[in-house]
């Protein structure tokens, strides 16, 4: 009976260490983002309506769909809606500022022609070689 009771007490032991070292393991994993990092060719994938008002809070950075509106031409309403579905598949954050909803930019990014690193689509510039970022132009 002694020599089971030193054996559960090991195994005990070393479950212990498993569990621990499994803890470690866990907490070097990075989180694993709800949103994504990168866009590469998303804003192709998207239909003419959503990819007018995303390229257009891209140039803003951060708008309420008045303000969008006002830049598209199109209503309010139809601009909020819009900028939600934006948001829901993971291109925009939006926080309430008083009785406003506010939109950000949040993956639109952009490969530099040049050196050909992510730089976020607001920008003019690429931020690591100073290279001009041609923007989208209307046809």
């Amino acid at each position: 009976m002694p020599k089971k009771n030193e054996e559960l007490k090991e195994i005990t032991k070393k479950l212990a260490d498993i569990d621990k070292k499994l803890e470690q393991l866990l907490k070097l994993q990075t989180p694993r983002a709800s949103k994504r990092a990168y866009v590469p060719t998303t804003l192709k994938a998207l239909p003419e309506h959503l990819r007018k008002t995303a390229l257009t809070i891209a140039t803003m950075g951060q708008a309420t769909a008045e303000e969008i509106a006002a830049k598209t031409g199109r209503t309010r309403a139809a601009e909020s809606d819009y900028l939600n579905q934006l948001a829901s598949r993971g291109f925009l954050e939006k926080e309430r500022k008083g009785r406003e909803m506010h939109f950000q930019v949040f993956t639109l990014y952009t490969m530099c022609p040049q050196c050909g690193s992510r730089v976020p689509m607001t920008l003019d510039h690429c931020i690591t070689c100073g290279a001009h970022l041609v923007k989208h132009r209307k046809k």
